[in-house]
C-alpha cells in the first residue's frame, strides 16, 4: 500500500464539505476561522466567487487537520469542532452491523457521513481516500466532495465494491450522532 497520508488527497476537501453540511444543519463549528469561512460561503450571493470561498473553507479545515493521519486524529478534530458526544466512529463490529448502521443513518439524520476507503489512484498506488456518503442501499451514493466548483462529482459505488474498499480501510468513518 502507498505510504501517503490520507491528508495528501481527499480528506481536507471531504472534511470541509462535511463541516459545511453540519453547519448548514445548524451545528456551528467551534473554530473561529472555520466558522467564519462557513458563514462567508453560506452568505455568498450569486455573484460571489464560490470556488474561492470554498477553497478558503478547505484551507481553514486543512490547517485544523494538520498532522491528523489516523481516524482517531481526524475524529479528535471533529469532536473538538462539534463536541465529543456529537461524533461517532463506530459503525459496528462486523459487516452486517456496519451495513445496518450505514443504511439506517439517512433515516436518523439527513446529513452525509465521511467514509475512508482504500482506492487505487491513477499513478498506480493504493491508499486511503475519503468521501462523503449520502445513502447506502444496493449501492453507495457518494456526494460531490467539493460542491462549489462547476464539476458534478456525485457518483455511485456498487455495494459490494464499496464494502470491500471500506473494510480494507478498517470500516472507518465519521458520522453525526447528536440530536
Amino acid at each position: 500500500m502507498s505510504d501517503a497520508s490520507p491528508l495528501t488527497g481527499s480528506l481536507p476537501v471531504a472534511f470541509a464539505t462535511w463541516v459545511y453540511a453540519l453547519a448548514d444543519a445548524g451545528h456551528t463549528p467551534a473554530d473561529a476561522a472555520i466558522a467564519s469561512a462557513v458563514a462567508r460561503l453560506a452568505e455568498a450571493g450569486p455573484d460571489a466567487d464560490a470556488d474561492a470561498l470554498g477553497k478558503a473553507l478547505v484551507d481553514a479545515t486543512a490547517a485544523r487537520l494538520a498532522g491528523a493521519t489516523t481516524l482517531d486524529a481526524v475524529a479528535t478534530v471533529a469532536r473538538d469542532l462539534f463536541g465529543a458526544a456529537a461524533i461517532a466512529t463506530d459503525f459496528g463490529a462486523d459487516r452486517a452491523a456496519r451495513l445496518r448502521t450505514a443504511r439506517a443513518y439517512p433515516f436518523q439524520t439527513s446529513l452525509p457521513w465521511l467514509a475512508c476507503l482504500i482506492a487505487r489512484f491513477p499513478d498506480g498506488t493504493v491508499g486511503p481516500t475519503w468521501l462523503l456518503v449520502e445513502r447506502v442501499t444496493d449501492a453507495a451514493l457518494c456526494m460531490d466532495p467539493y460542491p462549489w466548483d462547476d464539476l458534478d462529482e456525485e457518483h455511485t459505488i456498487e455495494l459490494t465494491e464499496f464494502l470491500v474498499k471500506w473494510e480494507l480501510a478498517g470500516g472507518q468513518g465519521l458520522r453525526w450522532v447528536a440530536g
